[in-house]
This record gives C-alpha cells, structure tokens and sequence, in this order.
C-alpha cells in the first residue's frame, strides 16, 4: 500500500523556533480526505486549488479555516514536526557552514524518524527556493542510505534505509495536505513563539491556535512529545546536544 507524507515550513524568518511539519497518510485515506476537501471548497463556491494559508486567517476567514482543519481531525490524521531552537541551533554552523543544507538535515530527521522502513513513501514538500537545485535529491538519497550521526566511538551506524519512491517540490496551492500542514504549523509556531501574547496578536489567529489545542486536550501548543507523539500531533522539540547527521 502507498503511502504518502505531505510537508511544508513554518517560522523561516526571525522567530525563535522555526517549524519544519507534515501529514504522514495511507492512500485509501488520502483519497476520501482530497475528496472530502474537494467538496468542502467547492460547497463553497471556491475553486478546488483555493489556497487555506496561516497568513490569511482574519475575521472574514475563520470559520470556513476551522470547518477546513475539521477535517483533518475527522480523518484522524497524523501530523508529525520538529521544532528548531535558534537560539540553541545555527544551521549555517551545524552542517559544513551551509545553513541551506542544515535545514534540509533537519527535514532528514524528521523524516526518517517517523517513517517505517519497508513502506512505499511518496514525499511531496512544499516548493521553496534553493541555491543548489540538487537539495531534493540529497534529501531523498540520505533517507535510502539512512545515514545516523556519529557515534561515540567516531563511527557512523547505517540502515537499510526508507523506501523512498518520489520526493518532489510541488505547489501547495494544489494539495490540501499540505495546507493542514501549514496551518497546524502556523498554530504552533504562533504559540512557541509567543506571538499570541504580544499586544498586537491576531483575536482570529489566537482562536484558531487554540482550537487545535482544544481539539487535543491541550492549553496550549507548548509541548513536546515522545516518538508516538500526543493524539494527532507529534511534536518534537530537538535537543541541541544531540550531533545531526551529516553527508
């Protein structure tokens, strides 16, 4: 059976933690979710490549972004993230002085831990733009070869790998997946970062944080979980004294 994991990034600019997230889905379920998407939007008379970001959340939008994000819990869908502390991290100091290729090392482990080897994963991220055309390649090649860090006697463990069958760039406007992924991102990004305390915080983007968080049985989207995640969001704040992998 296929299985597809759908991923975008979030808080990429001067916030402190910086998200990279995605919905990891089999294909039987991903079928009824784009269906159900399909005709959510198009009851509403949207276009079926309507785009549901973060940024666009306002009072004119929240209700229809709440009924969307419903179905993601309707499905009982996973989403799985690792939050970057860039106060604790340099992305450009981590991996070869390459801060591009940092980021796209902590995709890798996001990656490969929540992935299950012997599945069929079909990877589509979020296009963004990259000095070296080659980083999706990389990306997929490490998760075959599943390169772990160095251990403590200066070697370097490998396993069978992840049965990576495509890893493309694609345009979220076209994959709903990706835009629960975004929106969740969004979420908790605007709570780890404290955005929803500040003077000026969006009422409409605070409501929508926090009925994820009730959706869970949380407070809030403060937290970090162990590998079999909390309910529908796994969330995985990376400890800094751990080496990334490298090349």
């Amino acid at each position: 059976m296929k299985h597809y994991i759908f991923a975008d990034e979030s808080n990429t600019d001067k916030s402190r933690f910086m998200l990279i997230g995605g919905i990891w889905v089999d294909e039987p379920t991903y079928l009824q979710v784009i269906e159900e998407c399909k005709n959510f939007k198009q009851s509403n008379g949207w276009n079926e490549n309507t785009k549901f970001n973060w940024k666009n959340i306002s009072k004119k939008t929240l209700s229809q972004y709440l009924k969307f994000i419903d179905i993601f819990f309707k499905y009982n869908l996973q989403f799985n993230c690792i939050i970057i502390d860039r106060k604790e991290i340099n992305l450009k100091e981590n991996i070869n002085n390459d801060a591009e290729l940092g980021f796209y090392i902590f995709y890798y482990e996001l990656l490969r831990r929540n992935s299950k080897k012997d599945i069929p994963y079909y990877v589509y991220l979020d296009r963004r733009s990259n000095k070296q055309k080659s980083r999706g390649e990389t990306l997929k090649q490490l998760l075959q070869k599943d390169m772990h860090p160095v251990n403590k006697f200066g070697f370097r463990t490998t396993d069978k790998g992840k049965n990576i069958k495509v890893l493309e760039f694609v345009n979220s406007n076209t994959y709903n997946l990706i835009q629960f992924a975004d929106l969740i991102m969004g979420a908790i990004g605007y709570h780890y970062n404290k955005k929803h305390l500040k003077q000026d915080a969006s009422s409409h983007k605070s409501e929508f944080a926090m009925y994820i968080a009730n959706k869970i049985g949380k407070t809030d989207l403060i937290f970090s979980t162990d590998k079999k995640g909390y309910k529908n969001l796994n969330l995985w704040l990376y400890l800094p004294n751990k080496k990334l992998a490298k090349k």
